[in-house]
């Protein structure tokens, strides 16, 4: 039996990995980890303490994947916890509530068992063991142990919004292959406007901007009188659950960051060797499931048969367009923010592009 090398999967977020990962999940030789990078860098605060660049023991690494990200707490505190958020404290857990949950027992290991406390705590032992090494070694040797312990040939992982992460990735991991998967950027800012984690996220990283530190990770306020009004509500000394709820993240800012994701992403995987880069578009799942599902497999270097391969196409659903449900100064506005990554993902979406400028939006 051959040798599979692991694979990540990268994406703007809100692109369709999820279902990705679902359909990686029903093969048994992979194993599909979950949101680990997403959430143990609290939605991109937290980037540089994920990925140090200097060696590590065993006592750093677990701080950094069982920590409790901060603005990931305070979601849970006030109740809006995203959808991919799995575990959900009952009477008898040992985390939740004012104390947060540490970030690996969120999402990646609920994904994988029904006793994700048990696996934490094994997976805690094993980390133990580990000599000082870089960062990547360790993530490695993790994933690997997990691996293992299911009885899978290799390892996948997949975090929403890991394309910001892509240099890292590609330096912690550098027998690994890549799936970047794109989705028109349109429909991308769109459900990012509609999402709680990237709502937190942008509120985020404006009040980062604003401030000059991360609000969520020191306590200076020395510009806060620059703060707009808008966003005092959301400062985590004054955070107000119903505005935060209430709030439209705009939509142009969306469509700025998915732009700025896809120009930086491009660049940091175009120095990938031949071979270690496969890009798949969100919607040939749903338009040509089949081919781009066996296309997928073969990349990843597993066998599958027609009758499998006929399964998962049964359970991809069509990818709907809500750009042109906009408003036409909506659209506009949302058409000029995502220019620069329709320009930089070069024909990949120019008929989609065409065909929504003859309806009258612009290019």
């Amino acid at each position: 039996m051959s040798t599979l090398q692991p694979l990540i999967i990268v994406g703007t977020g809100r692109c369709g990995s999820t279902m990705l990962s679902n359909l990686v999940r029903r093969h048994p030789d992979l194993l599909s980890l979950s949101e680990l990078f997403s959430l143990a860098t609290d939605l991109g605060g937290r980037i540089a303490l994920c990925f140090p660049d200097h060696p590590i023991g065993a006592d750093e690494l677990w701080r950094i994947v069982a920590g409790i990200p901060p603005k990931l707490a305070m979601m849970r505190r006030h109740d809006v916890m995203m959808d991919e958020v799995l575990y959900r404290p009952a009477a008898q857990s040992r985390f939740g509530g004012a104390s947060g949950v540490p970030a690996l027992l969120e999402t990646a290991l609920p994904n994988l068992c029904d006793e994700p406390e048990a696996l934490f705590d094994d997976l805690e032992r094993f980390v133990s063991t580990l000599p000082t090494a870089a960062v990547g070694q360790h993530y490695q040797q993790m994933f690997s142990f997990l691996a293992h312990r299911f009885g899978k040939r290799t390892w996948i992982e997949r975090s929403g919004g890991s394309l910001r992460l892509a240099r890292r990735l590609i330096e912690s991991f550098p027998d690994a292959r890549f799936v970047h998967l794109v989705r028109d950027g349109r429909n991308c800012a769109i459900s990012m406007s509609r999402h709680l984690g990237f709502r937190m996220a942008l509120i985020a990283i404006q009040l980062t901007e604003i401030l000059g530190v991360d609000p969520w990770e020191s306590s200076d306020r020395a510009y806060v009188d620059d703060v707009p009004e808008e966003l005092i509500p959301f400062l985590p000394e004054r955070f107000d659950r119903e505005a935060f709820v209430r709030y439209e993240t705009p939509l142009p800012l969306c469509g700025h960051y998915w732009s700025g994701e896809i120009l930086t992403g491009l660049d940091e995987l175009s120095g990938l060797a031949p071979g270690r880069l496969l890009t798949l578009r969100y919607e040939d799942f749903g338009r040509a499931p089949r081919p781009t599902i066996a296309r997928l497999m073969e990349f990843i270097g597993v066998d599958v048969d027609d009758a499998w391969i006929e399964r998962l196409a049964g359970i991809v659903r069509p990818a709907r367009s809500r750009f042109t449900e906009l408003a036409p100064g909506e659209r506009r506005a949302l058409m000029e923010a995502c220019q620069p990554g329709f320009a930089a993902l070069a024909e990949l979406y120019s008929a989609e592009v065409a065909e929504t400028a003859m309806d009258g939006a612009p290019t």
